[in-house]
């Protein structure tokens, strides 16, 4: 199933008929228009500037590669992936798909084009647009707007999807690396083997929150028994994500064992 947004008003077939400009579409003569260079405003999703930017890719003739390979943290804000014109004129009506890398879903496509129809897939894998038909030039950029899946790898990688325009297609490159959690707090061993004892919290994070204290003892940490300082790391390090919601248990210096729910930040 899709989630339909028609950018085409219903008069627009109308209009073209009577050879009226409609929006950035102006209509040249029977079945003809071009899209003009107008301003783009981004949508708010996408005001802030991506964190990383890679070397811009080289050019080949027709359709133009993405400008850039964005970073997408899971969790993360959208970005986007922009494709520049060609600058050709094409006799009938264009049809541009997105396929989304792996790990990542597409949010929008947005052709600058109040008059163009777009299809976004429910679950974000695929996008479709098509311009109005008649012959138009390719003048404006194209932005595919995404985000990173919430159980990304936090390990990280390069992800390709597609974008195409008719026949002509380019790859659609994203980075997505997970965020990693943050427990707030220093630990070391205890001399019996006994845990990972505290000997320090962060103010305000997730283990200050969770009411651990220096002195307490972390004896297991998301389901994962904890016998030392090693232990508590290899059970957050590169496992656990900013956001998730894990079980830690941990014994008071009174011997009292208490078992919380910690969400990281």
């Amino acid at each position: 199933m899709t989630n339909t947004r028609s950018r085409r008003p219903a008069a627009v077939e109308r209009t073209r008929e009577a050879h009226h400009p409609v929006g950035p579409w102006t209509i040249l003569g029977v079945g003809v228009c071009v899209l003009l260079p107008i301003a783009f405003h981004p949508v708010a999703a996408t005001a802030s500037t991506p964190a990383a930017a890679h070397t811009t890719l080289r050019a080949p003739a027709g359709l133009q590669p993405q400008r850039e390979i964005p970073e997408l943290d899971a969790p993360g804000e959208a970005r986007e992936v922009v494709y520049d014109p060609d600058h050709r004129s094409r006799p009938s009506q264009g049809v541009f798909t997105a396929t989304a890398p792996e790990h990542t879903r597409i949010l929008d496509l947005d052709l600058d084009c109040p008059s163009c129809d777009v299809d976004i897939a429910r679950d974000g894998s695929t996008a479709t647009a098509w311009t109005p038909p008649g012959r138009w030039n390719f003048v404006t950029p194209v932005r595919v707007l995404l985000r990173a899946d919430a159980d990304a790898p936090l390990a990280g990688g390069e992800y390709s999807g597609t974008f195409s325009l008719d026949d002509d297609e380019q790859p659609l490159v994203v980075i997505t690396e997970g965020e990693q959690g943050i427990l707030g707090l220093q630990h070391e061993d205890t001399p019996d083997r006994s845990g990972a004892r505290v000997r320090g919290v962060t103010r305000e994070s997730p283990a200050d929150r969770a009411g651990i204290r220096v002195g307490d003892v972390v004896t297991s940490f998301d389901g994962k028994p904890v016998t030392n300082a090693a232990d508590l790391r290899a059970a957050r390090i590169g496992r656990v994500r900013s956001g998730a919601e894990v079980p830690l248990t941990y014994r008071q210096q009174d011997g009292t064992t208490k078992t919380v729910r910690v969400t990281l930040d």
